[in-house]
């Protein structure tokens, strides 16, 4: 069974119960489970009403790990000064003796992260030391628990805004049993995230940044206002939102999905892609309260004020089926807190099976012929087939009269059908490659002098799946001096078309641009909740 988590402590806690962050697979990850620990923040704002302080999870290891214990424990804490709120930790299945909870979680594949909240009251709105707390996560099997417990010294300091930021691991959904359910190369899901202040003092304006990990790109499906602009990898999404204004206690969260795509070309899943990062600041605060007309959103996101544990639900099971901005500012109370990292967990690729063949070619010096490359989906998934090609020594590639309607090909200078000269050539089809059928291409070749060598080859590749029998995916070209047998013709004086005609796959269908990715059904949970177990 799951249960939320939310935080019933009010509007300070707003987003930080069950928020997510990726700690990330070090280079050198352990062998084996290592489950992590990390609490970023320490500080509360004088006269704030509390603070909800994150929780970071990760297994860092190489194996995923069996069910975990996550403990907290609050005697360390200096009641006069704050005091922690387990009413919601008790809500959401854990286990409460005094002052110490213990809460049951589903494993952690490797490279997972999630991230979990505890709220401390600022009951005594005096500055100082305000003791410490605890937190344990542990799982069995780890093979070093020298990151499975942390000690977060407590101080309540000046007021300031203090913005904190979370982001979830992006997954297609995840299972009964908790374990995630990774995005397929060529697919993608939504990225949760979201920008909350739990200071005492009002933030005028905001700044995020959102960067992608390898092997992910932005596929255009959270519609950005125009304060928001994208790079040309589509790996990093920057806005500027002067207008805002998030209160203490309020939140700025977007209003639809940020989708993000996993490239087609990925072929070393499944694997957890660690690198995207939420960053943010706030352009300026302020102690007063601003006009009635200056609360409000801009394009594309909205403003929380303070809320219910209900609406702080309604918010997140919205949000988690959208986008996520994260915080960081000049002046803020605690900005350790401010950035928020998350995970992009892709599947294995696809499997596939591509051959090629290259027809003979003949002719005399100074001649140019037509070769002919053939490649066959042979496998039982659909492809996105390419070739790489190199002409025989002694031989260069002639670019055609006319560029091809359905592909083209370039050389190192990158520009297609400019490649007269050449010796390596890569050629793509604009169109996928079903199942039982075949794609040709012509190419010409000039016969520049004698010998011609025997080093010619051609690769094919694929931008989908990942081909499984190498054994066919090379083919020699050869270039013969002499006259082509009779029926054959190689002829290639005239330039030809290049027009790499599709023979036994007339009907395939050109490959859907970034932008028409398609959103799994379900990708996101209430992942708030998802990771609680309830233990009788």
């Amino acid at each position: 069974m799951k249960i939320s988590t939310a935080l019933a402590a009010g509007a300070s806690m707003l987003l930080a119960g069950g928020l997510s962050a990726v700690l990330g697979t070090p280079a050198h990850a352990a062998g084996g489970v290592d489950l992590a620990v990390s609490v970023p923040a320490s500080k509360i704002a004088v006269e704030a009403e509390g603070k909800g302080f994150r929780v970071d999870l990760s297994n860092v290891g190489t194996a995923a790990s069996g069910d975990a214990l996550l403990t907290y424990d609050f005697n360390g804490l200096t009641s006069s000064l704050v005091a922690a709120d387990l009413s919601f930790l008790e809500n959401s299945g854990c286990d409460i003796t005094g002052k110490v909870a213990k809460c049951h979680l589903y494993g952690f594949a490797p490279g997972e992260s999630y991230t979990d909240a505890v709220y401390l009251r600022n009951v005594g709105k005096a500055a100082g030391a305000a003791g410490s707390f605890s937190v344990s996560f542990t799982a069995a099997g780890d093979v070093n628990t020298a990151n499975n417990t942390v000690t977060v010294p407590v101080q309540v300091v000046d007021s300031g805004a203090d913005l904190m930021s979370y982001a979830f691991d992006v997954v297609a959904g995840y299972t009964a049993a908790g374990k995630v359910i990774p995005v397929k190369p060529g697919a993608s899901a939504p990225l949760a995230w979201g920008i909350h202040n739990n200071g005492d003092r009002y933030v005028h304006g905001l700044e995020f940044t959102i960067t992608l990990p390898p092997h992910v790109i932005y596929d255009g499906g959270g519609d950005y206002p125009g304060w928001c602009g994208v790079d040309q990898t589509l790996s990093v999404i920057t806005c500027s939102a002067p207008d805002v204004v998030i209160p203490p206690g309020g939140s700025f969260t977007p209003e639809s999905p940020t989708k993000l795509y996993v490239l087609p070309g990925f072929v070393d899943g499944p694997a957890a892609l660690p690198g995207g990062l939420v960053s943010a600041k706030a352009i300026k605060t302020s102690v007063e309260e601003p006009a009635a007309g200056e609360l409000k959103s801009v394009d594309g996101f909205k403003v929380a004020d303070e809320m219910t544990e209900q609406q702080f639900e309604q918010l997140v099971e919205g949000l988690l089926e959208g986008v996520v901005p994260n915080a960081a500012e000049a002046g803020d109370v605690d900005p350790a807190d401010d950035d928020a990292s998350f995970a992009v967990h892709a599947a294995a690729a696809v499997a596939v099976d591509q051959a090629i063949s290259v027809t003979t070619g003949y002719g005399k010096v100074g001649d140019v012929v037509k070769i002919t490359v053939t490649v066959s989906n042979v496998g039982k998934a659909s492809t996105g087939p390419s070739f790489f090609i190199q002409a025989p020594s002694g031989t260069s590639f002639v670019a055609p009269d006319q560029a091809g309607a359905v592909s083209y090909c370039e050389g190192k200078g990158q520009i297609p059908a400019y490649y007269t000269g050449e010796t390596e050539i890569t050629c793509v089809w604009e169109s996928e490659l079903q199942p039982g059928r075949s794609l040709k291409r012509e190419v010409l070749v000039r016969i520049d002098a004698e010998p011609i060598g025997a080093n010619g080859r051609a690769q094919v590749h694929t931008s989908e799946g990942k081909d499984i029998n190498p054994k066919n995916d090379t083919a020699k070209v050869i270039i013969k001096i002499g006259t082509p047998p009779a029926g054959v013709d190689n002829s290639g004086n005239n330039g030809g078309t290049g027009g790499g005609l599709p023979v036994t796959g007339a009907n395939v269908g050109l490959i859907a641009g970034i932008g028409g990715a398609v959103v799994l059904a379900g990708a996101v949970l209430f992942l708030l909740a998802r990771r609680r177990k309830v233990v009788a």
